[in-house]
């Protein structure tokens, strides 16, 4: 393996795993970093500013984007997210590889920029029923937020087609399996 680092871009629709998978991937390979998001979204009960996301105001957020501090970012139902460019590119300059939670619109952004350093995955969900099932489990937002969240998955879903790899997502140890296997398959993970 060269000395530079990878990023691995884990994308999926809101419901589909993606926060699981990658901690589940950083369980299993502690030298496979994460890299916090942004977000301009209020914070929920239980999360933690600087664990779980940054979280800016609106403002703030923009004021960030102006100054060019972003791999990537992205409106997401509603709220700004992104990618600190800083903690990416100093984590892969020193040889560390990174796994990114991205959307569909920020993972086309951020192979611009990294090309060939940067190995993409799309966790589909095993079926709709499934997904909705997800989604709603989780507690966190209205019918409304719900069923936007649903709409935009269909349209994010058809992006999958552009990402490197699609994993279904049915059981979680036998999707981060096949990463593991790819990952070790392209050199990044030993």
């Amino acid at each position: 393996m060269d000395r530079a680092g990878h990023a691995v871009v884990i994308s999926s629709v809101s419901g589909g795993g993606k926060t699981s998978l990658i901690h589940l991937l950083t369980r299993m390979y502690p030298h496979l970093e994460t890299v916090i998001t942004a977000t301009s979204r209020p914070i929920r009960e239980g999360e933690i500013n600087g664990v779980h996301y940054f979280f800016y105001s609106r403002d703030e957020f923009e004021a960030r984007i102006a100054r060019g501090e972003f791999l990537e970012h992205a409106t997401v139902h509603g709220n700004h997210y992104g990618v600190p460019l800083d903690q990416v590119r100093g984590k892969m300059d020193q040889g560390k590889s990174v796994i990114l939670n991205i959307d569909v619109q920020g993972a086309r952004r951020v192979k611009e920029i990294l090309g060939d350093r940067v190995i993409t995955f799309f966790l589909l969900p095993p079926n709709r029923p499934e997904w909705e099932r997800r989604l709603r489990g989780r507690g966190t937002d209205s019918e409304q937020v719900i069923q936007h969240r649903l709409a935009e998955g269909l349209r994010e879903l058809e992006e999958a087609r552009g990402y490197d790899y699609r994993i279904i997502n049915d059981v979680l140890e036998r999707a981060a399996g096949e990463i593991s296997v790819i990952l070790k398959e392209r050199e990044v993970l030993h």
